[in-house]
This record gives C-alpha cells, sequence and structure tokens, in this order.
C-alpha cells in the first residue's frame, strides 16, 4: 500500500481504528451496502443507506475491517450477516459504485479539494457532505439514536444533481456542521478552500 499514502498520513499507516467496536451514534444497525472512494490514491469504504442518503461508518481504508465494522453495525434487508458477506460487497465497491457512474466522480485529492475544484468529483463531495454530516439542533430522528430511515439530507439531491454554484445556501450550511467519524479527511480541505475564496 505505498502508493496508499495520504497528505496526514505515512504510507501503510491506517486512516481508522481497525476495531470495529463503536459504531456512529443513531446510525447502528441501519440497512445500508458498501461504497468507496479515493482520496490521494488510498482507496477508503463507507457504510451507506440509500435510503435515507446517509453515511453510516467512519472512512476505512482497511478491506477487512470495513468488513468487521459492517457485520457488527449494519444491516441488509435480508437481516444481519457475517464478515465473509460483507467483505464480498466490500471487494465489489471498489470497481462499482450505486452513487456515481464513473470512478473519476468518486476519486479526489486533497490538492485539489484544498483548491475548492474537485473537479468531475464536485457534485458527488457535495452530496457526501450532506449525507455524512449532523447538526444535532435539526429535530432528525436519525441523529438522536432511534434508527429511523427518514431522510436525513436537507438538500435531497443525488449526487448527479448537486452542481457547484447551487444557489440554496445548502453547501455553507452543510459547512457549518460537523462531520461524522473521521469524515474531516475529506471535507476539512474543502471546508478551507471555501473559507478563503
Amino acid at each position: 500500500m505505498a502508493d496508499n499514502a495520504m497528505s496526514d498520513t505515512a504510507p501503510g499507516e491506517n486512516v481508522t481504528d481497525s476495531d470495529p467496536a463503536h459504531g456512529l451514534t443513531g446510525r447502528i444497525g441501519v440497512v445500508g451496502g458498501i461504497e468507496s472512494l479515493a482520496l490521494d490514491g488510498r482507496r477508503l469504504w463507507f457504510g451507506f443507506d440509500f435510503t435515507s442518503d446517509q453515511v453510516l461508518s467512519p472512512l476505512i481504508d482497511d478491506a477487512g475491517a470495513m468488513a468487521r465494522y459492517a457485520a457488527r453495525h449494519m444491516r441488509q434487508r435480508t437481516g444481519a450477516h457475517d464478515e465473509s458477506y460483507w467483505a464480498r460487497l466490500v471487494q465489489a465497491a471498489v470497481e462499482n459504485s450505486d452513487l456515481v457512474r464513473y470512478d473519476e466522480q468518486r476519486t479526489f485529492t486533497t490538492q485539489s479539494l484544498e483548491a475548492g475544484d474537485a473537479g468531475p468529483a464536485h457534485g458527488h463531495l457535495l452530496y457526501l457532505l450532506d449525507a455524512a454530516t449532523e447538526d444535532s439542533a435539526d429535530g432528525d430522528p436519525v441523529h438522536t439514536g432511534t434508527g429511523s430511515q427518514e431522510p436525513a439530507t436537507q438538500s435531497g439531491l443525488r449526487p448527479d444533481e448537486v452542481t457547484p454554484d447551487d444557489e440554496d445556501g445548502e453547501l455553507g450550511t452543510a459547512l457549518g456542521r460537523t462531520t461524522v467519524g473521521n469524515w474531516s479527511l475529506l471535507f476539512a480541505p474543502y471546508a478551507r478552500s471555501a473559507q478563503t475564496a
């Protein structure tokens, strides 16, 4: 994994704690699938609830750790499954995504994020930003720990519907919220670019 170096980590160093003991508050036991993205050449997986457009896990850079996390904290419509089941979904998420059509739409670099230009991934970035942030004052039952699967995103937009120059104020609102887990790895550089723009 030497080519998986990230700007804030040494090559081979994990971005996340591989112990799946702790799930995200209010997002445990929710039905979802596995998605992935690439940041600075490193593959990162995450759980995603397609019903509520909500991130279900931190970004995890180890396939085995992602499978363990999913087995412990996520469900499929058919119920709970073991690590080997989830490992197949983790592997499939490298080549396929149910959120975007092309791999370049889920490929990011810290340099481009800091420049405020995620290129073809910009719409997906905004969508994920909304799905991976929480605002405890928004009254959303998902954030209160009930496990409800009501829509959690404020914009309700799919990744291919978000444009860089949306005028609904959603980006500014989302940047003011707290990211779940370690999602600041992806969003902090972009937030810095928005503050200097």
